[in-house]
């Protein structure tokens, strides 16, 4: 889901203020967020009306989050959202500055979200063409926290997935049992040579070839199963966020093959501690 966030919303993952927690929500992994240039502008007004005020003892930290934000926001140019905000502008007769953000929705084919219910009201009374969602709008934040954490991957083809890693592990134990035998001690130590034939048979080399050929968020979907499967003991948002750093290991993600099906069990009832219950 798209979403363009203004400043009334981006201080929020800064300071805590009210519905903070609903701002977060937006920082999802499967959320793309867009803002205008004057995003980090106005957020460092509002950090130098905390500093002046004596709210803050040091603005480094905040100006620190504010340089790193065009990593977590796709920043646009004000100079191709000028002239649709400024005609928005005067066609409404609303700031130019809060403008630029309903310009930036649209061009973005975004849904604009706002603390500020006065700038939410105008959109929805006077600008059709862009979606726009309050901070405070409890079921509508809802909805957005589920779309960030949402399953993109199709259940048909994990279950595909999940055969062929059966078929892996069908494979890995014949090539074990050929080369080590259970000895009467009923020990078995599997030398590494062995374990490397099996990691590179047909079989396994496939299940990695179809797992590379799916798309990022596919990748992440499986991992997140493949965690939730075998009790990791995180929230879905929490593993999506740690899928990341592992998305593009594809053998990593096999790894997981034998959890897949029961984290597809457990997905819609996993809960906000990772009980999954």
């Amino acid at each position: 889901m798209k979403v363009t966030v203004d400043a009334s919303v981006a201080v929020k993952w800064f300071f805590a203020e009210d519905h903070r927690e609903e701002a977060r929500y937006l920082l999802a992994p499967r959320i793309e967020r867009y803002a205008p240039d004057l995003l980090p502008v106005e957020c460092a007004n509002v950090i130098w009306k905390k500093a002046r005020r004596g709210e803050i003892a040091s603005a480094t930290p905040f100006l620190d989050g504010i340089a790193k934000l065009p990593g977590v926001v796709q920043i646009q140019l004000g100079t191709t959202l000028i002239r649709e905000a400024t005609e928005t502008a005067l066609r409404i007769g609303h700031p130019v500055y809060d403008s630029l953000y309903i310009a930036c929705a649209r061009l973005t084919g975004s849904v604009l979200v706002t603390a500020d219910r006065r700038l939410a009201k105008v959109v929805s009374d006077h600008v059709a063409e862009v979606s726009v969602i309050a901070l405070q709008d409890a079921s509508a934040m809802g909805d957005l926290k589920e779309a960030g954490i949402r399953l993109v991957i199709d259940r048909d083809r994990v279950e595909a997935l999940s055969e062929v890693w059966e078929r892996v592990a069908a494979t890995r134990e014949s090539v074990v049992d050929d080369f080590h035998p259970v000895p009467e001690t009923g020990v078995r130590i599997i030398e590494a040579a062995t374990s490397q034939l099996a990691e590179t048979s047909p079989t396994k080399l496939r299940l990695v070839r179809m797992i590379e050929e799916l798309t990022t968020d596919e990748r992440m979907d499986l991992l997140v199963l493949g965690w939730i499967g075998g009790g990791q003991p995180h929230t879905r948002r929490r593993l999506f966020d740690l899928a990341i750093r592992h998305v593009n290991n594809a053998r990593y993600i096999a790894g997981y093959g034998r959890h897949w099906r029961q984290g597809l069990r457990q997905w819609s009832t996993w809960d906000r501690t990772g009980s999954g219950s």
